[in-house]
């Protein structure tokens, strides 16, 4: 099988996805997710910037535990690794960037979807305030424990901090209306 099946094959299954889980809330996500694993984490200018939790925790709030994890497994982790396959190293400024993510990431990925459905009764700030601080929390462990040398960069939690925050104080009403059912 080669690469351009793989990129039909991973094409298809997120189109049949969005058409299975209803739609805009999860189209919304797995573009936001695209974005994020495919252009900005291959040009990557400003560290701290990403929308891997925004997207979790809109399809968590808006669907069950059980489609965040396909999400998480499948929009998060498959459909960007296909995509970043075929299209290989071109157009990589960001020298940090990998084709295909560690599994570790998904890992954090679960547990903060399922985080989020357990504090779905919250306001969508206090969700988010939660959940980042879990996952940097986690992702601090893990490097505490495989790097000799680990070395916490304070300034990228604060931006992704910040940047995550406000996206949801400023688009808060917007959230309520396309998670509440």
């Amino acid at each position: 099988m080669n690469k351009y099946h793989i990129y039909f094959l991973v094409l298809s299954l997120s189109l049949l996805s969005a058409f299975l889980f209803e739609g805009s809330v999860f189209i919304l996500a797995t573009c936001l997710i695209l974005f994020d694993r495919c252009l900005l984490g291959r040009v990557k200018i400003i560290h701290g910037v990403e929308f891997t939790a925004i997207s979790i925790m809109l399809v968590a709030l808006r669907y069950d535990f059980m489609v965040s994890v396909f999400f998480c497994v499948f929009i998060m982790f498959l459909l960007p690794a296909g995509i970043n396959t075929f299209l290989g190293a071109r157009f990589v400024t960001n020298k940090d960037f990998k084709i295909v993510r560690g599994f570790f990431g998904v890992f954090v990925n679960i547990l903060s979807a399922a985080l989020i459905s357990y504090l779905g009764n919250l306001d969508p700030l206090l969700i988010m305030f939660f959940v980042l601080l879990f996952a940097h929390f986690l992702y601090t462990l893990k490097g505490k424990f495989t790097q000799n040398n680990y070395i916490l960069d304070y300034f990228g939690i604060i931006l992704n901090m910040i940047f995550n925050l406000s996206l949801v104080f400023f688009f808060h009403s917007f959230l309520l209306s396309i998670v509440v059912i």
